[in-house]
C-alpha cells in the first residue's frame, strides 16, 4: 500500500518544480546574469565549509528595483536596521535577500507580480532569490520550471581528479590506490558571461569505473543532484577540504547524507579508468578521465643514496651520486643547510628524477653549506629513504682548498657519525674552499686528480673498509691528513694500501685500553692534553719500522698511554691520527681540528687556537616577520665581528654585510631596504656568523 503522506509530498514537490515564473527585475521576460547557483559551498562561522547556498544569486547593481514573481502576501520583512547587508522581504514562499524592503510595505500587504516594487538591492549587487520556505528550498534553475526564460550556452567543467584515503586529507600519489578511496574533484559551471558567471557550482556529478577492457566494474554513481537543498549537517559529505565560497571540491565517492568510499580492497591488481561526469541544470555535460593502478600497500623505503662528490663548477657546484636500483624509484630530494641543523629542500623528485645521477647548480652563495640526499619511491604514499651521509661545500676562497674524503660509508649502511659535517662545522670561519668526495669517486672518475693546492682529509670513521687503490695512488707526494680510529687497518686491507704504509715507514697495531686522555707529544699537538668522551672504542696504534731511519721523515705527535696514535711529517706535510674528532671532548674539538689545518696550511688561513675561550651562545631575531618596509636584525652575543647574509630559496645571496659589536649583549641593525629593490615576495634565510665559529639562522618572509 502506498503511504498517502509520502504520495502527497511527492505530488506537492512535483507541482512546485513545475512552476515557472519570470525574473524579479526588469526586463522581466529577459535572462539576467547568475552570480551563484543552488547548493554551492559557503563559508561561515565554522570555517570555509559551513553550509549550502540556499538560493540563486541574480546580478543586479545596488539600488536596482526588485519585484515579486507572484501575486501574493508579504509574509515577513527583515529590515536593514536589524539585518544589515542581509536585509530581506518574503512574498509567499519566495524570499528576496540583500534587498532593502520598500518602506511602504508591511507584513500582510498584498503585492502584484511584476508591478509592485518590493525593495531595492543593497551594496552586494545581487538578489539572493530563494524558491521555497526555510529548510525546504528548491532550485530556481530547472528545466521543468523556475526562472524563465533561461538559455544556457555553456557546459560545466571537471577540472581535476584526486584520490585520498577515505575520510582523510592523505592523498595517494602517482595515481596508485588501494583500500577505501575517496574520489575528490574540482568542478564548476560556466553559467553566463556575467561578472562572475564563469565560476558557479554544478548541478549533478558522479563517476564510473572501467577495467582495462573498458568493461564497467563500478557505477555509474551520481550521489549529488541538487534539486533540493540538503541539510547543512551534510555539508562535509559533499565538499572536500580546500572548498570555500568560491572553490568547489566534491567528494563524489560519498553519499550526500553519509560518508562512503570506493573500496578496491578485493579488486584484482592492475589498471582501471575512472570517468567523472558532471552536468549543469540543462543536462549539458563535461567528462574527465584518469587511469589509476590498484596496488598493494608499500611501506618499504628506498636505500639511502650514495653521494659521490660535490665540486666547484664556475660560480656554483656539481653534485654527483650513485643511482639507486629500486624498480619503483621516483627520484631524489636534495637538502641543504648553513648550520647543519636547519635543513631546506627546494629540489625534489619532480626535478631530480629517478634516472639522474648529477645536479648542477649554476650559482651558490660563498658561505659554507651542508648537503644530503634522500631517495623517494612512487608508492601510493611515497616512502622517503634515510638521508645520505652529509657532504660539505664552499666555493674556492683562495689558492688552496680542503678536500673532504668520505672513506667510511658503505651504501645502505648508515654511518655512526656525520664525520664530514662535524669537520665542516669547525671550518665555518676558515677562509678556504671545501669540496667533498666519496672514496669510490676516484675509481669511477679516473680523470680526478689532486693538485698540490689541495689538502685531502681522509675520514675513515670508527670502523674500517679497504681504501680505494686510485685514492691511495693520489696521496703519494701529497700533503694530507688521514684520521680515523682504525684507519691504519683500513689501509692494510690491500696491497696498494700496505705499500703506501711502507712508503711512510710504519704499519698498524692495536690499542684496546680504557681511554681517558690523549697527550700531544709532537707538532702540531705539542704539550696539549685532550679528554676523551667515549672510551668504548678500539684504536690503531703506529708500529714504526725504525724511528731512527733517516729515510722516513716523520715523528710521533699523539700518544695514549705508551702507544703512538698519531704521527706527522714536517718534510712532506702530512698527518695521520687515529683519534677521531668525535672522541674529543666538546670544549677541545675546535683546537684538535684547527691545529692540523694550521700545520698543513701554515699562515694561509686565520685560525684561533685559544682552547680556553668558550664563547657564549649566539642568538638572533628578525622583526617584523613577515616584513615589507623595514626589517630589524637583533643579534645577542659577544663582542665580535659578525658576517650577515640573506639567501633566497636557491641559496643565492640577496644581501650581505659585516657588523661589529663592541660589547656583549643585544645589538641591533636595520636592514637597508634600498639594497633590496626588486626583491620578490617569498621565503629567505638570514644567516649570522661571528669570528668565534658561532652561527645562527632564521627563516624570514618578505611580502611586497
Amino acid at each position: 500500500m502506498i503511504n498517502k503522506n509520502w504520495f502527497l509530498g511527492l505530488l506537492h514537490s512535483s507541482i512546485l518544480l513545475g512552476q515557472t515564473y519570470n525574473w524579479p527585475c526588469q526586463p522581466f521576460n529577459q535572462q539576467h546574469n547568475i552570480n551563484a547557483t543552488f547548493c554551492e559551498c559557503r563559508s561561515g562561522s565554522s570555517g570555509d565549509i559551513d553550509h549550502f547556498h540556499d538560493a540563486v544569486d541574480i546580478h543586479l547593481s545596488e539600488g536596482g528595483a526588485v519585484y515579486s514573481v507572484i501575486d501574493g502576501t508579504v509574509e515577513s520583512i527583515g529590515t536593514e536596521t536589524n539585518y544589515g547587508i542581509n536585509a530581506w522581504i518574503r512574498i509567499g514562499r519566495y524570499a528576496y535577500v540583500h534587498v532593502d524592503a520598500n518602506p511602504n510595505l508591511n507584513v500582510g500587504d498584498q503585492v502584484v507580480a511584476f508591478e509592485t516594487i518590493i525593495g531595492w538591492t543593497n551594496a552586494w549587487n545581487h538578489i539572493h532569490f530563494k524558491d521555497g520556505w526555510p529548510g525546504s528550498e528548491i532550485n530556481a534553475i530547472r528545466t521543468t520550471g523556475g526562472l524563465s526564460p533561461l538559455v544556457d550556452e555553456f557546459t560545466p567543467t571537471v577540472h581535476d581528479i584526486h584520490f585520498y584515503i577515505d575520510g582523510t586529507q592523505t592523498e595517494f600519489q602517482n595515481n596508485r590506490i588501494y583500500g577505501n578511496v575517496d574520489i575528490v574533484c574540482k568542478a564548476t559551471d560556466h553559467t553566463d558571461d556575467g561578472p562572475i558567471g564563469d565560476n558557479n557550482g554544478i548541478y549533478k556529478i558522479g563517476y564510473e569505473v572501467f577495467d582495462s577492457t573498458e568493461t564497467t566494474v563500478f557505477g555509474p554513481s551520481y550521489p549529488f543532484w541538487f534539486s533540493y537543498k540538503p541539510s547543512n549537517s551534510y555539508i562535509h559529505n559533499v565538499y572536500a577540504y580546500g572548498s570555500s565560497t568560491s572553490t568547489y571540491r566534491y567528494t563524489i565517492s560519498n553519499n550526500i547524507s553519509s560518508n562512503n568510499s570506493l573500496n578496491v580492497s578485493n579488486w584484482p591488481l592492475g589498471n582501471y579508468l575512472i570517468r567523472v561526469v558532471t552536468f549543469d541544470h540543462y543536462m549539458q555535460t563535461d567528462t574527465l578521465e584518469q587511469w589509476v593502478e590498484v596496488v598493494g600497500p608499500d611501506e618499504i623505503a628506498p636505500a639511502p643514496p650514495q653521494l659521490l662528490s660535490i665540486q666547484s663548477n664556475g660560480n656554483g657546484f656539481t653534485l654527483k651520486w650513485t643511482q639507486n636500483s629500486e624498480n619503483d624509484l621516483a627520484g631524489y630530494r636534495l637538502y641543504f643547510s648553513y648550520d647543519g641543523e636547519n635543513w631546506n629542500n627546494n629540489h625534489d623528485e619532480s626535478l631530480l628524477t629517478h634516472n639522474m645521477t648529477e645536479f648542477i647548480a649554476p650559482s651558490f652563495s660563498n658561505s659554507l653549506a651542508f648537503f644530503r640526499l634522500t631517495a623517494i619511491d612512487n608508492a601510493p604514499f611515497p616512502n622517503e629513504s634515510e638521508p645520505s651521509d652529509i657532504f660539505v661545500f664552499r666555493k674556492d676562497q683562495q689558492e688552496k682548498s680542503l678536500i673532504f674524503i668520505d672513506a667510511y660509508n658503505i651504501q645502505e649502511t648508515p654511518s655512526p657519525h656525520p664525520y664530514l659535517q662535524n669537520a665542516g662545522l669547525l671550518s665555518i670561519n676558515l677562509n678556504i674552499g671545501i669540496q667533498s668526495f666519496h672514496q669510490s669517486f676516484f675509481s669511477l672518475d679516473t680523470s680526478m686528480t689532486l693538485s698540490n693546492n689541495d689538502i685531502p682529509i681522509v675520514f675513515t670513521g670508527h670502523l674500517y673498509q679497504s681504501i680505494d687503490s686510485i685514492l691511495i695512488s693520489s696521496l703519494y707526494n701529497q700533503s694530507f691528513w688521514i684520521t680515523g680510529a682504525r684507519s691504519l687497518e683500513a689501509f692494510n686491507q690491500t696491497v696498494p694500501g700496505q705499500q703506501f704504509l711502507d712508503s711512510l715507514g710504519f704499519s698498524y697495531g692495536w690499542v684496546d685500553d680504557s681511554l681517558e686522555t690523549v697527550v700531544g707529544i709532537g707538532n702540531p699537538f705539542t704539550n696539549e692534553i685532550y679528554s676523551i668522551q667515549n672510551d668504548n672504542i678500539n684504536l690503531d696504534s703506529v708500529n714504526s719500522f725504525n724511528w731512527l731511519l733517516d729515510d722516513y721523515n716523520f715523528f710521533p705527535n699523539l700518544a695514549v698511554n705508551a702507544n703512538t696514535v698519531g704521527v706527522s711529517s714536517q718534510t712532506n706535510l702530512y698527518l695521520w691520527t687515529t683519534i677521531p674528532l668525535e672522541l674529543i671532548s666538546p670544549e677541545s674539538k675546535s683546537d684538535y681540528y684547527t691545529r692540523p689545518i694550521s700545520f698543513l696550511l701554515g699562515d694561509e688561513v686565520n685560525i684561533s687556537n685559544d682552547v680556553n675561550l668558550i664563547p657564549k651562545s649566539l642568538s638572533i631575531s628578525f622583526y617584523p616577520n613577515p616584513f615589507n618596509a623595514e626589517g630589524v636584525i637583533e643579534i645577542n652575543g659577544q663582542s665580535s665581528s659578525y658576517s650577515v647574509h640573506i639567501y633566497n630559496m636557491l641559496g643565492q645571496i640577496v644581501f650581505e654585510t659585516t657588523f661589529h659589536s663592541k660589547m656583549d649583549g643585544i645589538q641591533k641593525m636595520t636592514l637597508p631596504m634600498h639594497q633590496l629593490k626588486g626583491l620578490s615576495s617569498g621565503i629567505f634565510f638570514l644567516h649570522v656568523a661571528n669570528q668565534m665559529g658561532q652561527i645562527a639562522t632564521q627563516k624570514v618572509i618578505y611580502l611586497k
